[in-house]
């Protein structure tokens, strides 16, 4: 997966094909259950390659709350916001961008707290992962999520370049409005992961996990009053220190993301672009 390269124009055409701005969340996002390619337990590892299209890649991974009424993060992402994410990396430099959609929710209540896309690239790619993750809309009232799915996920279920070639890390960020359970239990680890043997593990000890490869920050919605208050932030300041984020404006999410990213990435002293031809944007238009 990968292939392709980020465009405005493709971007334009996509958001044009499918009639976007006067599309409902419920018309874009019509899973009703989880996409079968999207399903853990059927994925042993999401890998994030260098080529010749993309020399030296950055691998991000956004893992978005889909429970409550959270949907409104991936619905605003695909409508509006990619150019914020891959457009503003590719205009700083880092011209070789692969983002990982996950989807994530409470795994004691829903049916689906885990899903997983792809690492891609181009504009077309990215918004069908994005736009086939299932919106279950759950939660279970009990003021934890399990974000802590995203770091099982990211530390032990992918490989990536930057890190594996080069020594530079990825990026994983999570984004939400509650807390994060403590721990991930090994029945938890079993029932959504292709593992058949776990243990138990907390939640600070997968963060450090997650962060040999990844440099791991949470986003916190402040979108209402509700979100606003401490206890909903959990123990995330004491997780992560200033890798704790308060958004106040979730319409800022992507460009923040780029922002953070653009500051903390460091490129190699020998960049691979020089021996590489140029790229073709994909005809999001033809592929429709």
């Amino acid at each position: 997966m990968g292939g392709g390269r980020f465009s405005q124009d493709a971007y334009a055409r996509l958001r044009k094909t499918k009639d976007y701005s006067n599309k409902s969340r419920e018309e874009i996002f019509t899973s009703r259950a989880i996409d079968p390619e999207m399903d853990p337990v059927k994925v042993l590892v999401r890998e994030s390659r260098d080529s010749e299209e993309h020399p030296e890649t950055v691998s991000i991974i956004v893992a978005l709350d889909v429970t409550g009424s959270m949907g409104f993060v991936p619905e605003h992402i695909v409508k509006e916001a990619l150019p914020d994410l891959i457009g503003s990396l590719m205009e700083a430099g880092i011209e070789d961008p692969q983002v990982l959609f996950l989807g994530i929710g409470d795994f004691i209540y829903d049916h689906a707290p885990l899903q997983v896309g792809q690492f891609e690239s181009s504009a077309e790619l990215l918004d069908r992962w994005l736009t086939r993750v299932y919106l279950e809309g759950g939660g279970g009232g009990n003021n934890q999520e399990g974000y802590n799915l995203a770091h099982l996920f990211a530390a032990r279920h992918t490989s990536i370049d930057c890190w594996e070639k080069r020594k530079q890390k990825g990026f994983l960020f999570t984004i939400g409005d509650e807390p994060v359970f403590p721990t991930i239990p090994a029945e938890i680890i079993k029932r959504y992961t292709c593992t058949n043997e776990a243990e138990t593990i907390t939640t600070e000890a997968i963060i450090e996990e997650a962060k040999e490869k990844y440099n791991v920050f949470h986003m916190h919605l402040e979108h209402n009053e509700w979100s606003k208050q401490e206890s909903r932030k959990g123990n995330w300041k004491t997780l992560l220190g200033d890798h704790f984020m308060e958004i106040p404006d979730y319409k800022t999410v992507a460009k923040r993301i780029a922002e953070v990213v653009i500051q903390n990435h460091n490129p190699s002293p020998t960049s691979a672009k020089s021996s590489t031809s140029s790229s073709v944007d994909i005809d999001v238009e033809n592929m429709l």
